[in-house]
């Protein structure tokens, strides 16, 4: 019986999935085959009677000696496990954790060691960090990105203002040559004010957002006199823009993109330093990671490469450059606008950002854009659009819906010194009052969101009684923000705000140019 026993305990230990051996304070006394696979090896000769500091670097032994004498500590009991590194016999490590059992053999301790592969476990764990890293980082950034966009916006608002309200002070003829240059500095200063809500609008991915097929490689190319000047004579740009992938992107947000990443690219290299820049078109087989903070689908893709032989970027500082405000430059030398804001259009137009760095070696950004099909040729970037003709009807009516009563008034008064005729109203109800009054304009010229009825509301109603009457939008969101919001459904965002006075009028006069003959408004009541 007693060696049927010794025969059940062998096989059990035999088979036990973990690795299982017995040291008996000078060497290894037993070992499982797990073990014998664990360690790499073919056969049990190559553990039996080697010590255990051959495979494992804590000192077991005097762990087990100390259970062995402590009275806390019974014999038989399973100490705690410990990580340790197993060494293999082809000098190879794998990460293991180790659970001992102390016990007395022939009056000299000995201990009992039960010896896991969490090598796997590990890497699984390493990557669910990274995930979640990479989760954590995306909604801190969608965070910023809701605060920076809502704070944008209320500042446009205020800017339009300012802006309004000084330009019609500069072209006050009786303005007095002292004062003219403090209404001046006022609107640089707003001027500035607007181009930094402008990137935070940008990075949130809500400005004024307007997509169209680009040639990627011609568009690089029309921008290379351009990023020479803001090089200067002693850094040198190399372009190999050879290839001509098609992509849908808002022209005007590639050329911010592309003058911000020459910007960089210029501060981050001394004298002498090379800004390169490559479009290509590319199939991605399988995803591809950014560098943590997305990974890039399978597909073809639009690829633009902006490299430089800068100083480059150590791993925590390229987990912060598409924050917005984060720079690395001196106080007075940088907004920490530029990266946000190329980010955002990047973003915006459904397409990938990726940064290669190290310090001391330069930094490479790779835009990855979907490659769209053959692109009628009135959406084609450059390509002629008719002019509108000029409003047969001067003295036309605008119903005017705006809910700040300051954006409300520079933009009245732009709009009558453009030789329009403006009925107000603060909301969609009031507006609903007014052409009850004075009959149909027009056209109406509305805010989108605004209390009581917003601007698409309004639109809905009056069309239902009017249908031809033009109706334009304005706001300081984009277009599809507001249709993320759920603000418009079809309509789309004409002005954005702030607006210059040639802007305003111009978008009216076209709209009011561009209304079929015979679809006028209803005759006023």
């Amino acid at each position: 019986m007693e060696r049927e026993h010794e025969r059940r305990y062998r096989q059990l230990v035999e088979l036990a999935p973990d690795a299982i051996m017995i040291h008996d304070g000078e060497r290894i006394v037993l070992a499982n085959a797990a073990a014998v696979r664990l360690a790499g090896g073919t056969h049990r000769g190559e553990l039996v009677g080697r010590p255990i500091e051959a495979f494992l670097d804590p000192p077991y032994l005097k762990a087990a000696q100390h259970r062995l004498v402590a009275p806390e500590d019974p014999v038989g009991e399973a100490a705690p496990p410990i990580r340790d590194t197993l060494r293999r016999l082809d000098g190879t490590n794998v990460e293991v954790e180790v659970r001992t059992i102390a016990f007395m053999e022939g009056g000299h301790p000995s201990v009992h060691l039960v010896i896991r592969d969490v090598s796997e476990r590990l890497a699984a764990e390493h990557q669910l960090r990274q995930v979640e890293q990479r989760l954590n980082q995306t909604q801190r950034m969608e965070a910023v990105a809701a605060l920076a966009g809502g704070v944008a916006h209320e500042i446009n608002n205020m800017m339009s203002v300012v802006l309004g309200f000084s330009n019609f002070l500069l072209e006050d003829p009786d303005l007095p040559a002292s004062m003219r240059s403090d209404a001046a500095h006022i609107v640089r200063a707003a001027q500035r004010a607007a181009t930094v809500t402008g990137q935070l609008l940008s990075f949130s991915r809500r400005g004024l957002h307007t997509p169209q097929v680009v040639d990627l490689g011609a568009a690089v190319r029309e921008a290379e006199p351009l990023i020479r000047r803001l090089l200067g004579e002693s850094r040198h740009l190399a372009l190999a823009a050879e290839g001509s992938p098609r992509v849908r992107i808002d022209p005007r947000q590639l050329d911010q993109v592309i003058v911000n990443l020459a910007l960089n690219a210029r501060d981050a290299m001394p004298a002498d330093g090379t800004l390169t820049m490559t479009t290509a078109e590319i199939d991605l087989e399988g995803e591809l990671p950014t560098g943590g903070r997305a990974t890039i689908p399978a597909g073809r893709y639009g690829l633009l490469v902006v490299r430089d032989t800068g100083t480059g970027m150590d791993v925590a500082i390229q987990a912060r450059i598409f924050e917005p405000f984060f720079t690395t430059k001196p106080v007075g030398e940088g907004t920490g606008l530029g990266l946000a804001a190329s980010y955002g259009i990047i973003k915006q137009n459904d397409g990938y950002i990726a940064v290669a760095s190290s310090p001391g070696e330069g930094a490479a950004f790779s835009l990855y854009f979907p490659i769209v099909a053959q692109a009628p040729a009135g959406e084609r970037r450059g390509s002629p659009r008719t002019a509108p003709r000029e409003p047969e009807r001067p003295g036309a009516t605008v119903l005017l819906v705006e809910d700040e009563p300051g954006v409300r008034e520079v933009a009245a008064r732009i709009l009558r010194l453009g030789g329009l005729r403006i009925l107000e109203a603060s909301n969609g109800t009031d507006a609903l009052e007014v052409v009850n009054r004075h009959g149909a304009p027009d056209i109406v010229l509305s805010d989108v969101v605004m209390p009581k009825m917003g601007g698409p509301e309004l639109a809905r109603r009056l069309k239902a009684r009017w249908p031809a009457l033009p109706v334009l939008f304005m706001s300081g969101y984009s277009t599809a923000e507001l249709r993320q919001r759920g603000s418009i459904g079809t309509e789309i965002v004409t002005i954005s705000k702030p607006f210059a006075s040639s802007e305003l009028v111009r978008s009216v006069m076209q709209a009011l140019a561009q209304e079929r003959p015979g679809a006028g408004a209803a005759p006023r009541s």
